[in-house]
């Protein structure tokens, strides 16, 4: 590295160093820290790591059996699975509890991992059996000796809507977890299904029991993330040094992305690897694969199931795909349809197609100073907000320069800031809507982890100029 390097790093430390010395200078001293063995936050972190651990080793044994470009996919292609087989056979799994739906995916997993010659075979069987062991002893005695599991819930979003659906997943199965829809009927359930499945892998309790860690596993999955981008490995550092920092300084950021029953963080990260896979996919394989994982964000979150729609759509009209691949991609909403036809389940989003019936909303109300609400709102969160607006003059100040190979994450992330802005104006322009003015900054972030690859091209282009090609090659 030139001194001309060093320089510039030393600049961007500069740039960055408000939320350095916001937490190092002014959090840190201020916060009490309980050091005892005891304390349920270390043992929440310790179960976490190993959960993690657990997904990156089953994700790297699906990544060689499937041939797939990184671990990170094929821990988002693990987690969907169970879903994906509920969705397409819900005829058939609506008789039986989620437990053997868990069951049968995960050995389907095992058979097609054992088949392929080039796995370690008498590792991934210990691996198996150590994880039952644990699951069936060791977690049950860790959960009745710490208080693992939380009293209140910060967002009443979480116990009003993502709780009830989740233990209904959990404790019965998918199918009755769409019966009982009420008030949000129609909400795609991808989200509370893998808080279900996720929970499966630990704990063998007939009754569902919210653990946080099970939601702090996607920090450590982020870093993951990270560290599989092509990218050097300065930028990487750099990066996850600042990602951290802003987690540690934010303690809304922290909840929201780490700690919630609403996992925003979960649907971040999905969208995120799913299209950076799909935008790097290297085989036929690989890109009905990824499109699949695609299509079936659709059950995720509002504006994620909607960008993620509208880039099919794109992908087909710039050729990128062909019929087959996008027939592929809607495959779970075509199922989707059906299972409302033949099964009398809610239909996924019903609710925002009778919201924008013309025949229940006579009169539209628009509220053009919600535009200013929804900044503020933003704003409350001064060290993600630096951090954004930094990246944000990084990548105007490389812009000049450079063409960025992600223009059309760039485009979504546009597009998914227009449409919270037209939700909160045109949509939720009355009073009581306004009231949920919260919600905006979780929209948002639902595209964070969109941003990762082209924060990492700006720490790139801004050190390396024009040996970049040649650092991530």
């Amino acid at each position: 590295m030139t001194s001309s390097n060093n320089k510039k790093i030393i600049s961007l430390f500069i740039l960055f160093s408000p939320i350095v010395y916001n937490y190092f200078f002014k959090l840190l001293p201020r916060e009490t820290r309980n050091l005892s063995l005891y304390n349920p936050d270390f043992m929440n972190l310790l179960l976490s790591l190993l959960l993690t651990l657990s997904l990156v080793y089953i994700g790297s044994q699906i990544k060689i059996a499937l041939g797939l470009t990184n671990i990170s996919v094929s821990v988002v292609c693990y987690l969907f699975s169970f879903f994906i087989f509920d969705t397409f056979f819900l005829f058939l799994t609506k008789h039986f509890d989620l437990i053997y739906t868990f069951t049968f995916v995960n050995v389907f997993w095992i058979i097609v991992i054992i088949l392929r010659t080039n796995i370690n075979k008498k590792a991934f069987i210990l691996f198996v059996l150590l994880l039952i062991f644990f699951r069936q002893y060791i977690f049950e005695l860790i959960s009745s000796n710490f208080s693992l599991t939380p009293t209140i819930y910060t967002v009443p979003e979480e116990s009003k809507v993502w709780l009830p659906s989740t233990t209904n997943i959990y404790e019965d199965n998918y199918f009755i977890g769409l019966k009982k829809q009420t008030s949000h009927s129609g909400y795609g359930l991808l989200i509370s299904h893998i808080n279900a499945v996720s929970t499966l892998i630990f704990s063998k309790s007939h009754m569902y029991y919210f653990y946080p860690f099970i939601k702090n596993i996607y920090y450590f999955l982020t870093l993951l993330f990270i560290y599989e981008i092509k990218s050097s490995k300065v930028s990487k550092i750099f990066f996850i040094f600042l990602f951290t920092l802003v987690s540690l300084n934010s303690h809304w950021f922290r909840y929201i992305f780490f700690n919630s029953l609403m996992m925003e963080s979960g649907v971040s990260y999905f969208f995120g690897v799913v299209m950076y896979s799909f935008v790097n996919v290297q085989t036929r394989k690989q890109k009905y694969i990824y499109s699949l994982l695609l299509g079936f964000l659709y059950f995720s979150k509002q504006f994620v199931a909607a960008l993620a729609i509208l880039f099919i759509f794109y992908a087909l009209y710039k050729k990128i795909i062909h019929l087959r691949v996008f027939i592929i991609s809607f495959s779970g909403v075509i199922f989707s349809f059906f299972n409302f036809l033949v099964l009398g389940v809610h239909l996924t989003w019903i609710n925002y197609i009778r919201f924008f019936d013309s025949s229940t909303n006579e009169e539209s109300t628009y509220n053009y100073t919600n535009f200013k609400r929804v900044v503020e709102q933003f704003l409350i969160d001064r060290p993600l907000t630096y951090l954004l607006l930094a990246f944000f003059i990084l990548f105007l100040f490389n812009s000049k320069n450079h063409k960025t190979k992600y223009i059309d994450f760039i485009r979504i992330i546009l597009l998914n800031t227009a449409l919270v802005f037209i939700l909160y104006i045109f949509a939720w322009g009355s009073e009581e809507s306004a009231d949920h003015i919260g919600s905006s900054y979780r929209y948002f972030l639902n595209i964070f982890h969109l941003m990762i690859p082209i924060f990492l091209e700006s720490l790139d282009n801004f050190i390396y100029r024009k040996q970049v090609e040649n650092i991530i090659n």
